[in-house]
């Protein structure tokens, strides 16, 4: 496969690499219950049912336990940079983003405000992957973590294993190299509305890019914040997925589901993507979940069987207020919890 005018080599596999172990959720984190989520964003799920919740307001990763109940999984709670190689929980995060599990347990997240793309261990430990601290494009070939960043947004795992990165400051997508190099793959940088469809993904324009997902195609799917769009890298080039005007929220709003399809947030519909369309899930203004109709949902994880996490923090009536929801394989929806 072929993306830009980089040879892109592939290998299907499961997507297991977006299912990470419930150790995590134990390994230096605070007790359950002694916090609450007051801006929950992107959403990853891991084994035994942990769901990661990143909320920028406190900057601080979450894991809400079967029993609904949450824990601090890394951050202070004050904004900053600091604790690498120690505990995670003593980390300072500033307002944590898009969030992905890979294969050995380990969650991988965009440290948005610090320009870094950090990683906790399944012992608990946190690192940086990739960024400098500084706000920047990337020059291909550059060490990761001697990179400048500008304002990742959002991680996915490969097919390949290899971390891609969506850098919504400067309109570009890298990829993570098992050398620990980074090369762009998308994004010419590029201000404005959507340039370069049908051409080189290296020359198009990624304008605001905040979501990623590959499908079992191991084609990647690019959300724009600023484009409103869904876009495509397929083997020739990048395009426009078909009949999609998306409004994607929060983290971007897809995610690939373990079915090797890619489901997302198109502003209160939450839709899976099929060759030449899209196909309804559910629809929050109709299957409403407050009292308004006016769920608009930000973060989406899918797991195992076909569930699908949702939550908001912006997008919920006039007020601002957290509202986390579960749409089941027969499409019922169980509201998880109800903030302020």
């Amino acid at each position: 496969m072929r993306i830009g005018r980089s040879p892109f080599v592939v290998v299907l596999a499961s997507v297991s690499a977006l299912i990470g172990s419930a150790a995590l959720a134990s390994a230096g984190a605070s007790r359950p219950g002694a916090v609450v989520p007051l801006r929950p964003g992107s959403l990853a799920l891991g084994r035994g049912g942990v769901l990661y919740v990143a909320d920028d307001a406190r900057h601080q990763i979450l894991a809400m336990t079967s029993a609904g109940r949450f824990r601090v999984i890394a951050g202070t709670g004050i904004a900053g940079y600091s604790g690498d190689g120690g505990p995670a929980t003593r980390a300072e995060l500033n307002q944590p983003a898009g969030m992905t599990m890979r294969a050995d347990g380990a969650l991988v997240f965009a440290d948005e405000s610090n320009n870094r793309v950090r990683v906790v261990l399944s012992d608990g430990t946190i690192r940086t992957l990739a960024g400098d601290g500084r706000f920047g494009w990337v020059q291909s070939g550059t060490q990761a973590r001697r990179a400048h960043l500008g304002g990742p947004s959002a991680v996915t795992v490969g097919p390949d294993g290899l971390l891609y990165i969506a850098l919504s400051g400067v309109n570009e997508i890298v990829r993570l190299n098992h050398d620990g190099s980074l090369t762009r793959i998308a994004g010419s940088s590029r201000y404005g509305g959507i340039h370069g469809v049908g051409g080189p993904a290296l020359d198009a324009s990624t304008s605001g890019p905040n979501g990623l997902a590959f499908d079992r195609q191991s084609d990647l799917y690019i959300a724009g914040f600023n484009t409103k769009a869904l876009l495509m890298i397929d083997q020739k080039a990048i395009m426009r997925v078909p009949g999609s005007s998306f409004y994607p929220r929060g983290d971007g709003g897809i995610v690939a589901a373990p079915s090797g399809r890619v489901v997302a947030i198109d502003t209160q519909r939450v839709v899976t993507l099929r060759p030449g369309g899209e196909r309804t899930v559910v629809d929050f203004a109709r299957r409403r979940v407050d009292a308004t109709g006016s769920f608009l949902p930000d973060g989406i994880a899918v797991a195992g069987d076909g569930s699908i996490y949702v939550d908001t923090y912006s997008g919920n009536g006039w007020a601002s207020r957290s509202l986390m929801a579960v749409i089941r394989p027969d499409r019922s929806i169980r509201v998880l919890r109800r903030g302020s």
